[in-house]
């Protein structure tokens, strides 16, 4: 029975280590913030507000090195009203994502009411 335990924790084991929590880095056109890894649950509010939510969340502190101050590391977020069509691309490559359980890489550039701020999305193979 033990035996049995151990695999199991083994086995499981990588899934918590992979969880994907986002990270900044610098590049010769600006900082940028970078997710790769399952969309949590994303949503839209009445404000047109998406909010994606990471596998784990960012320490508010480390976007704030390369200048992003946020306040929280839980979630990125996009205002609708801004660019309408992006959005719709957007969430419903999320949504497909989600519904597929293939992982996704979202670039952040700027914040967006406390959140970092996506503008590109990508959409794995597997």
């Amino acid at each position: 029975m033990k035996c049995l335990f151990w695999i199991i924790c083994l086995t499981l084991m990588p899934l918590a280590v992979n969880a994907g929590t986002p990270t900044c880095h610098d590049h010769s056109s600006g900082s940028y913030c970078r997710y790769t890894g399952q969309v949590q649950s994303i949503y839209i509010n009445t404000g047109n507000l998406i909010l994606l939510y990471f596998d784990s969340p960012i320490d508010v502190s480390v976007p704030s090195e390369k200048g992003f101050h946020i306040t929280n590391g839980s979630a990125t977020a996009f205002l609708v009203d801004e660019r309408p069509e992006f959005a719709k691309l957007f969430y419903s490559t999320a949504l497909a994502a989600q519904a597929s359980g293939r992982e996704v890489t979202i670039q952040m550039r700027g914040t967006q009411h406390g959140y970092l701020r996506f503008d590109r999305i990508w959409l794995s193979k597997n």
